[in-house]
């Protein structure tokens, strides 16, 4: 499993030096939007790696090698669930090291904070991206599904950050949100995102099943 996750990270490596600077983008680029701007860095990435990965893999037909193998399909689903989990806290650790590196030096640089309520919807939406995004490449293949996941991508950063705005502003949403016990409202977000990630988990291993080499 742990060589499966490796392998999407080593046939991307470009797309991992790149990821940097696109963080570094962020940071300077909106350094005043704080939560929304680390969800579309997080969220940006996880994109740009998953998608990555599926690229390369549909390109160098690496189903049709890793199916030769004895790794049952189990394994080789779940390890593409688990690389969007480890791409999005990829994203987040590069987020907290420049964030920390600049701080440290005390750079002359305006920086995004790094909140809890930042870090849980960049990883939320994450999870929901993959959940959706997924069984689509494994039904349809990375070509066919690749307009279908650019626009789920602009769907939810958009729909992302206008909620996160809602409740920064203390709108309607906001006002419902913090009249509930913040950590029982986390609790039942997450507990929602998990089921969701388990029933995509097994869409995805049907449809991979049921695939013809």
């Amino acid at each position: 499993m742990f060589h499966l996750i490796k392998k999407d990270f080593l046939i991307q490596k470009k797309n991992i030096i790149l990821s940097i600077f696109v963080i570094v983008f962020f940071f300077i680029s909106f350094p005043k939007i704080n939560d929304i701007s680390l969800m579309v860095s997080v969220f940006a990435i996880t994109y740009m790696l998953t998608l990555g990965s599926c690229a390369v893999d549909e390109k160098n037909n690496s189903d049709k090698l890793l199916s030769s193998l004895p790794i049952t399909k189990e394994k080789l689903i779940l390890s593409k669930y688990l690389s969007v989990l480890v791409f999005a806290a990829y994203a987040v650790l590069i987020n907290v090291v420049i964030y920390t590196t600049i701080k440290i030096l005390n750079l002359p640089v305006n920086l995004m904070s790094i909140s809890f309520n930042g870090l849980i919807s960049s990883i939320i939406g994450s999870i929901l991206y993959g959940s959706i995004s997924l069984p689509l490449i494994f039904k349809l293949g990375y070509l066919k599904s690749r307009m279908v996941n650019l626009l789920l991508f602009f769907a939810i950063m958009f729909g992302g950050t206008a909620i996160i705005d809602k409740m920064v502003n203390k709108n309607d949403l906001s006002h419902i949100v913090l009249n509930q016990s913040y950590l029982i409202l986390t609790i039942i977000i997450i507990f929602i995102s998990v089921i969701i990630f388990i029933v995509s988990y097994n869409i995805s291993l049907y449809f991979y099943k049921n695939r013809e080499f």
